[in-house]
C-alpha cells in the first residue's frame, strides 16, 4: 500500500471514529524526540509524517512540539462530480473571524486548490522586541491526502512557530543572541528593569550582549575573554575564572542568573540548585545540552524544580 492510500485510511478511521485529537510540528531533526517524548507520555500516535504527527489530546505542549494544534477538526473532502465535500470544508474556513495559516506536509493539489479560494497569513521573520506587540489571531489548517484538518486556536503566538528573526548580523559577537530574543520576545521572559545578573560561560558574549541593554549591570564569567564589541558596554563587568566555582557572596545583588555553557545537563541541574540554595538569584535562564538522544529523566528533575518549565528553542 502506497503512503497516500495508508493515510488515507487512517484518517478515515479516525474521521469514522469521531474521536479528539491534537496535532503537532516537529521541530527540524527531532521528529524521533517527540515520538518518543509522546510514547513516554503514553499519548496514543495516530499517524507520522516527517513534518507532522496526529495524536490523541495532550494536556500540554510536548517539549518537542515546534507548535501544538489541540482539538483539532478533520474533514472529508474526497473529489466527488460537484466537489461537494470541498466546497462545503471551503466555506468553513470562509466563516471563520480570522483568517488562517497553511502548514505543508506534502505536496498536495487539493490544498493548492483551497489555499487558492481563502486569504492567508504569511508566515514572516519576526522584528526583535521585547515585549513583542504581535497579537494577531488566526487558525491552523493542514491537509494530508483527502482530508483538511484545522486548529481554531494553535498554540503557538506566531505562526507554526517558526520564530526566525530579522538578524543582527554586524552587532552581537556570534548568533547565539538569537536565542535570548527568542526567550525575550516569544516567551516574554525578559528581566525587569534595574536588574543585576549574573552570566556564566559568557565568551564570545552572544547573551552579554543582549542583556547588556536590558540590565543595570552584568556580571560575566569565563576562562576566555568577550569578544571586543562588548568592549563600549560599561555596564558589563568581566571575570576570567572558573564558571563552576564561584562564590554567591561576590554577587549578592544579582536576581537572575544565564548559562549557555557547555555542560552535562547533570552539572547544569547541580549549578542551578547550589545557586538556588546559596544565593538571592530566583530567576534562571540556562541551556541544557545532549550530547545524543533526549535523557528525559534529567528534563524530570529540572521540571520538579518549582515554578520550572523546559523550552526547546527554535534557535540553537
Amino acid at each position: 500500500m502506497d503512503y497516500f492510500l495508508l493515510h488515507k485510511k487512517l484518517l478515515h478511521n479516525l474521521f469514522e471514529s469521531g474521536a479528539d485529537f491534537d496535532l503537532h510540528l516537529p521541530f527540524h531533526g527531532f521528529h524521533d524526540e517527540l515520538v518518543r517524548e509522546l510514547k513516554l507520555s503514553s499519548i496514543q500516535i495516530h499517524l507520522q509524517l516527517p513534518r507532522l504527527i496526529v495524536s490523541a489530546p495532550a494536556k500540554n505542549r510536548p517539549i518537542w512540539s515546534q507548535d501544538w494544534w489541540p482539538e483539532c477538526q478533520l474533514f472529508d473532502c474526497s473529489t466527488s462530480t460537484d466537489n461537494k465535500l470541498e466546497k462545503s470544508a471551503v466555506e468553513f474556513l470562509k466563516s471563520q473571524d480570522y483568517i488562517g495559516v497553511y502548514h505543508q506536509t506534502e505536496v498536495n493539489k487539493l490544498a493548492d486548490r483551497i489555499q487558492k479560494k481563502i486569504k492567508s497569513l504569511a508566515v514572516k521573520r519576526i522584528k526583535y522586541s521585547s515585549p513583542h506587540p504581535f497579537n494577531f489571531k488566526f487558525y491552523s489548517w493542514t491537509v494530508i491526502s483527502d482530508y483538511l484538518l484545522f486548529c481554531k486556536k494553535p498554540f503557538q503566538r506566531f505562526p507554526l512557530g517558526w520564530h526566525e528573526f530579522e538578524e543582527n548580523k554586524i552587532a552581537p559577537p556570534n548568533r547565539a543572541y538569537l536565542k535570548l530574543w527568542e526567550l525575550f520576545a516569544v516567551y516574554n521572559l525578559t528581566p525587569k528593569p534595574h536588574t543585576h545578573a549574573l552570566e556564566i560561560g559568557a565568551s564570545p558574549g552572544g547573551w552579554s550582549w543582549v542583556l547588556s541593554d536590558l540590565v543595570d549591570q552584568i556580571h560575566t564569567i569565563d576562562r576566555a575573554p568577550l569578544d571586543a564589541k562588548l568592549n563600549s558596554k560599561s555596564n558589563v563587568i568581566h571575570q576570567i575564572g572558573d564558571a563552576f566555582k564561584l562564590n554567591p557572596n561576590d554577587f549578592e545583588k544579582c536576581t537572575w542568573f544565564y548559562s549557555d555553557i557547555i555542560c552535562t545537563p547533570e552539572k547544569m541541574y547541580e549549578t542551578v540548585c547550589f545557586w538556588l540554595e546559596n544565593s538571592s538569584v530566583r530567576n534562571f535562564i540556562c541551556t541544557v545540552k545532549f550530547k545524543g538522544p533526549c535523557d528525559f529523566e534529567i528534563l524530570k528533575k529540572f521540571q520538579s524544580i518549582p515554578n520550572s518549565q523546559i523550552i526547546q528553542l527554535k534557535q540553537k
